[in-house]
């Protein structure tokens, strides 16, 4: 849908403008720029709505984190990625919601979850997709080199800054759920859950989004 929609809007604009050859690439800056505010709308306005939205945002900012320097596995078609990470943080949200009310050992929790992303950083990290291959040998030192920092700042910052107890087991959430996505079973997961989506979504609006038009 955001695709036809993008389609259509940079048409028009390259018709009023007297662009039309740059539709294609008015479409795809157009696209990027409705999913992520799709996205952003969802990720607000839903945590907001069941009372979570503090979780789910510490959730969201450990895990978005992590990602941007290790990389991960990810759905291969837009809607799956956001069903699949909304429904994936909204529920960490919860959990972190409970852990907080139940006095979990959540300092724990967050030494575990560095622990973990360290392992994961210095074993796979960066983990690429063939969508997005890092292919520069420098590239790939420095972002392996900041995917291990990451889990120290965030330790420094839980150790040194007072936070609240649900706030530090969303963020031990988030980050263990990323680094878990770096993984070769990460990856076979989310491959699983995208194949898994796009059959459902076929059952439903046959004729589209089924494996054969996953990509």
């Amino acid at each position: 849908m955001i695709h036809d929609l993008a389609q259509r809007i940079a048409s028009w604009l390259g018709k009023e403008l007297q662009q039309e050859e740059r539709t294609a690439v008015m479409a795809y800056g157009l696209e990027l720029l409705l999913g992520a505010v799709v996205k952003l709308v969802c990720f607000v306005t839903i945590p907001l709505l069941l009372g979570i939205f503090f979780q789910v945002a510490a959730v969201v900012l450990a895990s978005v984190v992590f990602r941007l320097a290790a990389g991960g596995a990810h759905c291969t078609a837009y809607y799956r990625c956001l069903i699949s990470s909304l429904t994936t943080f909204t529920g960490l949200g919860f959990l972190a919601r409970w852990l907080g009310e139940s006095n979990a050992p959540v300092t724990e929790m967050a030494l575990a979850a560095v622990l973990f992303a360290i392992i994961v950083a210095l074993i796979w990290a960066p983990a690429d997709t063939p969508a997005k291959p890092i292919t520069r040998e420098g590239h790939r030192r420095a972002l392996k080199i900041i995917s291990l920092l990451v889990p120290l700042c965030y330790l420094a910052l839980v150790w040194f800054v007072p936070l609240r107890g649900d706030l530090v087991a969303a963020s031990a959430l988030g980050l263990a759920f990323q680094s878990f996505t770096v993984t070769p079973a990460g990856y076979r997961f989310v491959e699983w859950l995208d194949v898994f989506l796009s059959r459902l979504h076929s059952i439903f609006i046959p004729g589209k989004g089924g494996v054969k038009n996953a990509a």
